[in-house]
C-alpha cells in the first residue's frame, strides 16, 4: 500500500513537472545516491580498515577516544602529539566541506578531460578551489601508479622527451634561449611496453638520461629472461648488462633489425604526446602528476563504464591524498 502511494506521488509529481523541473529532480536524485554510496560503502570500508591503535600524524600507538566529529565520525588523540584524527584524516574529505557527490562530479570531470573552469562549473565550486581539487587529485593518481607493472618476453624501450616548463617563474635575467638537442631544458619520461601490452611509463631526469638512472626505474621490472629492443644509446650498454637480458639494439639510421622495430613503443609516446596537449603548460613540478593521470586511464580504459568507474571513485576516496597545494 505505501509503494503504491509513494508511486502514484511520483507520478503526480512528475506528470506535472516541466523539463527543468525535472531536470532538477533527476540531478538531486543523482546527487542523493551518491552520498550514500560514499557513507554506506566508501567510509564503511574506510572505518573497517582503520588502526585506532597508530597516530597517522607521529606514528605513535598511544592513542584514546575523542568525542565525534561534526559528520559523526569517531575521533580519537595521539597521547604523544596531542592532535587529533578519524578514520577519514588524510583522505580527500578529511578537511572539505563539500559533499561527497561533488568530488564524484569533479573526479569524473577530470578524467573527462576538461578545464579547471569547466570543472568548478559542473562541480558548483570556484576557480581556485578547482585548481587545488585537481592537484590533490592528481597526486593520488601519482601514487596509485607508482609501482609499474612487471615486463615479460620482448620489451620495447625508448625515452620520451618534453620541455622543462616552469610557467610563474620569475627570471632576474633574460629568459634562457632554447638550446637545440638534449639538454637541461628537456625532461626524459622513461617508457618501456611489452609484447602483451604492459607498460611502464615514469617521469625521470633532465638531460640524457644515465644507465643508473635506467637501471633504478627497471631493475626489479624487466628480469632476465626478457629481450629487450633499444636504439642505439650510449646509456644502454651498462644497463642491459647489469640486467643480464638478450639485447637488440638498431643502430643509428634504421627502423628495424631482424624484424624488430620500436613501432609499439613509439605508439605509446603518441598517446602521451595526445595526452599531454590538452594540459598546456604542465608545470615540470607538476608533471609526474599528470603522468599519473595518464597511467590510471591507461590501465581503466572502460572507465565510463559506471561500475569501473565507482571502483575508481572508491579507490580515490580511499587513499592518503597531499592535503597543502602551494
Amino acid at each position: 500500500m505505501e509503494n503504491k502511494m509513494f508511486n502514484d506521488i511520483l507520478d503526480s509529481i512528475i506528470n506535472n513537472a516541466d523539463e527543468e523541473e525535472i531536470e532538477i529532480i533527476r540531478e538531486k536524485l543523482n546527487n542523493h545516491l551518491i552520498n550514500h554510496i560514499y557513507e554506506s560503502q566508501i567510509h564503511e570500508e574506510l572505518s573497517n580498515d582503520f588502526d585506532s591503535s597508530l597516530c597517522p600524524l607521529c606514528g605513535c600507538h598511544h592513542t584514546k577516544k575523542h568525542g565525534y566529529d561534526k559528520k559523526g565520525n569517531q575521533r580519537y588523540q595521539c597521547k604523544e602529539c596531542g592532535k587529533t584524527f578519524s578514520a577519514i584524516t588524510g583522505s580527500l574529505l578529511s578537511y572539505s566541506k563539500k559533499e561527497a557527490y561533488q568530488w564524484y562530479l569533479y573526479i569524473e570531470s577530470l578524467f573527462n578531460g576538461d578545464t579547471i573552469k569547466q570543472s568548478a562549473l559542473i562541480t558548483g565550486i570556484c576557480e581556485q578551489t578547482s585548481l587545488v581539487w585537481r592537484h590533490k587529485l592528481l597526486s593520488i593518481c601519482a601514487a596509485l601508479t607508482d609501482k609499474g607493472q612487471m615486463l615479460e618476453d620482448t620489451v620495447y624501450l625508448d625515452e620520451k622527451v618534453v620541455n622543462v616548463n616552469q610557467p610563474g617563474q620569475e627570471y632576474k635575467k633574460p629568459r634562457p634561449k632554447t638550446k637545440r638537442g638534449m639538454s637541461d631544458q628537456k625532461r626524459n619520461i622513461a617508457c618501456a611496453i611489452d609484447e602483451h601490452n604492459h607498460k611502464i611509463v615514469q617521469v625521470s631526469e633532465v638531460g640524457r638520461i644515465h644507465s643508473d638512472e635506467l637501471i633504478r626505474i627497471y631493475k626489479d621490472r624487466i628480469p632476465s629472461t626478457c629481450t629487450l629492443v633499444t636504439d642505439s644509446l650510449r646509456s644502454y650498454h651498462k644497463f642491459t648488462r647489469e640486467l643480464d637480458v638478450k639485447w637488440i639494439k638498431i643502430d643509428s639510421g634504421k627502423t628495424e633489425k631482424d624484424g624488430y622495430t620500436l613501432d609499439k613503443v613509439n605508439h605509446l609516446h603518441s598517446a602521451i604526446d595526445l595526452f599531454l596537449y590538452k594540459y598546456r603548460g604542465i608545470s615540470d613540478k607538476y608533471l609526474k602528476n599528470y603522468i599519473g593521470l595518464f597511467k590510471l586511464k591507461d590501465q581503466y580504459q572502460k572507465y565510463y563504464r559506471k561500475d569501473i568507474f565507482l571502483r575508481l571513485v572508491t579507490m580515490i576516496f580511499n587513499s592518503l591524498c597531499e592535503l597543502k597545494f602551494n
